[in-house]
């Protein structure tokens, strides 16, 4: 046995909010936590896997869900206005624009006389051209 080797004994317990859900129950416990409908959900997991794939160069769309998965469409999709009909590419754009904004902002302000807007701006800069990104990109 190599030094870099681990006895099944030393193996961490899989943690058990990472079990296998199938896209039914991803969907369901989305629609939960974010308060959107069913069918809002259902679209922010289809993004995400078609996403995913796109990145991947496969079809993911198969694959099984976890918790983690729920958690990262929430973060990277929750804040899209999918019941306006706008889509990952719209809402970038969107964000896009909010992020040169509050850039904007966050020049302009005075900080030594506003130093919680100077700095709610920058987050708020910061936050919003992170939206912007597409995530893929390298």
């Amino acid at each position: 046995m190599s030094d870099n080797a681990f006895a099944m004994d030393d193996w961490p317990e899989p943690d058990q909010d990472l079990g296998p859900l199938t896209r039914g129950e991803a969907v369901e416990l989305l629609a939960k936590q974010a308060g959107r409908s069913r069918e809002v959900a259902e679209t922010m997991v289809r993004d995400y896997l078609d996403e995913t794939s796109a990145r991947l160069g496969y079809s993911v769309h198969r694959w099984g869900l976890d918790s983690a998965d729920v958690a990262e469409i929430r973060r990277d999709y929750e804040w899209i206005d999918y019941e306006a009909g706008e889509t990952p590419a719209d809402a970038r754009t969107r964000a896009a624009v909010n992020a040169a904004g509050w850039a904007q902002v966050a020049a302009e302000v005075h900080r030594d006389h506003s130093p919680g807007y100077a700095s709610r701006a920058d987050r708020k800069a910061v936050e919003w051209a992170e939206r912007a990104e597409d995530g893929w990109s390298t």
